[in-house]
């Protein structure tokens, strides 16, 4: 019995602590080519999303002959306009240096602590970037670029939510 009530008891530990991955984790609502135009989903699912409370996440990415590199990233703040595109800002990072021989990432440049990458990114392809120093209280760069987009929800499709106007 003893025997019996410990099995019980530790599948029970496991059964409460182990979270299962499933499609009903993370989805692609939405994958757009560098121009905006959908390659798979729709703007209308990750509108219902953004409906429904979901969190989201974008991913992008280059590849050239010699290197690539894929980002992921939550927005902090995001809108739909005119019910037809989607518009995040992206949380500011402080810059960081790329050693692309050795595939390092570091901060030894410190002139570079005092500056900001922030990025605006739209369903229409769109990733505008800027480079801001924070000390100076300048713009440093500004790279307007197209991007192939893939943006994710959690959870599971929801029933379609009304817009938040109505």
């Amino acid at each position: 019995m003893k025997r019996i009530f410990f099995f019980f008891f530790i599948s029970l530990i496991l059964a409460c602590n182990t979270t299962t991955l499933t499609e009903d984790n993370w989805r692609v609502v939405l994958k757009t080519d560098r121009d905006g135009s959908v390659l798979s989903g729709s703007k209308a699912n990750l509108m219902d999303a953004i409906r429904a409370g979901q969190d989201l996440k974008i991913g992008w990415g280059v590849k050239r002959e010699d290197l690539s590199i894929e980002h992921i990233s939550s927005p902090i703040w995001l809108a739909i306009l005119s019910e037809q595109e989607v518009m995040v800002h992206l949380d500011p990072q402080v810059l960081s240096t790329i050693e692309w021989d050795s595939l390092n990432a570091h901060y030894k440049n410190s002139d570079l602590l005092q500056q900001e990458w922030r990025v605006v990114l739209t369903t229409k392809g769109d990733f505008d970037a800027v480079w801001y120093d924070k000390k100076a209280d300048t713009l440093v760069r500004r790279w307007p670029q197209k991007h192939r987009m893939t943006w994710f929800a959690e959870g599971k499709k929801p029933v379609k939510p009304v817009p938040f106007f109505n």
